[in-house]
């Protein structure tokens, strides 16, 4: 069963480990640069009980994106997690009370994927890259190395709604940390001066206040 998990995390296409990689490289950037330098400048390296709080939040947020990311790559959404008719009845029965035949009118919208070679279910789709047919697909993340279908698209969106939330928490910190730096905050000094701003004069306000 590990071993399964650990062959869905390598994409078929060796291509793909390119953009994997680069996900994973910038979820470190950022949660290295905010515990080591936005962190640190707001509160002058004191250890306080706001900084605790930012702390659990941040690690709350990064413990929920990488397990979403986790589980989106390792959850298996092919029609290998079913079993699949060898047989399928004639369009043209109807339904009736018998269960039996409510279950060959429920194979009846089942089609034939000629690349598997097996009787997939309705709205399957067959992936060129994964070299296999998805149940509910959606699309193929080149980001992720694996389709988004029907049994890992709760993890996808949960992925992307808890990176968007650390985005727009690290922005936070980094208008608290622009204003620490500057002395200001504006579109301006986001722009202009933040672009041109001379490091030495950060080191010598700090003097100052020391």
């Amino acid at each position: 069963m590990v071993n399964r998990k650990v062959k869905l995390l390598i994409p078929k296409d060796r291509g793909e480990l390119i953009p994997i990689f680069f996900v994973i490289f910038l979820i470190v950037v950022y949660v290295t640069f905010e515990l080591c330098v936005i962190l640190p400048t707001i509160y002058n390296n004191i250890f306080t009980y706001k900084e605790i709080c930012h702390l659990i939040f941040g690690f709350y947020v990064i413990f929920n994106l990488i397990g979403n990311l986790f589980l989106c790559m390792a959850t298996d959404t092919s029609v290998d997690t079913i079993i699949c008719p060898v047989l399928l009845p004639s369009p043209s029965i109807h339904p009736s009370t018998n269960p039996q035949q409510d279950i060959l009118t429920h194979h009846c919208n089942w089609r034939y994927c000629h690349q598997c070679e097996v009787n997939v279910p309705p709205r399957s789709q067959h992936c060129h890259l994964c070299k296999k047919c998805i149940l509910k697909r959606d699309h193929h993340c080149s980001f992720l190395g694996r389709c988004i279908g029907f049994r890992n698209i709760r993890y996808y969106m949960c992925f992307l709604i808890w990176t968007w939330i650390g985005l727009v928490y690290c922005n936070i910190l980094h208008m608290d940390y622009t204003y620490e730096l500057v002395g200001s905050f504006s579109w301006r000094v986001i722009v202009g001066d933040g672009m041109t701003y001379d490091f030495g004069d950060t080191q010598r306000m700090e003097t100052k206040r020391t």
